[in-house]
C-alpha cells in the first residue's frame, strides 16, 4: 500500500525501448508493493497501459476513438499505482506496455511512495 513518504525503489529498473509497436515487458519487484516509477526523458509523448498479463498492450487513441493507455508527456516522471498480479520466483510481476508515435525509451522501477 501506498505510503506518504519518498518514492522507494523496490526492485531493479527495466529500459523499455519505444516506438510505434506496442512493447510490453514484465517488471519484477523484489517485495511486495504495487507502486511504478515510469520516467520519459525523451522529446516524445509516450501512452502506457499497465496490467497483469503479457498481453495488456498500450494503444494510441485517435480522434473520437478511444484507446488502452494514459500519457506520459515529454520529458517527466510520474508514479502509478499498479495491479498486482502474481508472485514469480518470489518477486512481484507488473506488465507494462509502451507505443509512441516517435522513438522514446521509457524507466520503470517498482517501488512505493510519492
Amino acid at each position: 500500500m501506498a505510503n506518504n513518504i519518498a518514492f522507494q525503489e523496490m526492485g531493479k529498473t527495466v529500459i523499455i525501448n519505444t516506438s510505434n509497436v506496442a512493447n510490453t515487458v514484465a517488471v519484477t519487484a523484489d517485495s511486495p508493493c504495487n507502486q511504478l516509477r515510469l520516467h520519459n526523458g525523451t522529446a516524445a509523448e509516450v501512452f502506457v497501459r499497465l496490467g497483469t498479463t503479457s498481453t495488456s498492450n498500450a494503444e494510441i487513441p485517435t480522434a473520437n476513438s478511444a484507446g488502452y493507455g494514459m500519457v506520459l508527456h515529454n520529458n517527466s516522471t510520474h508514479i502509478f499505482t499498479a495491479p498486482r498480479s502474481a508472485s514469480n520466483s518470489g518477486g512481484y510481476v507488473f506488465y507494462v506496455s509502451t507505443i509512441s508515435a516517435s522513438n522514446a525509451t521509457v524507466y520503470v522501477t517498482p517501488g512505493e511512495g510519492l
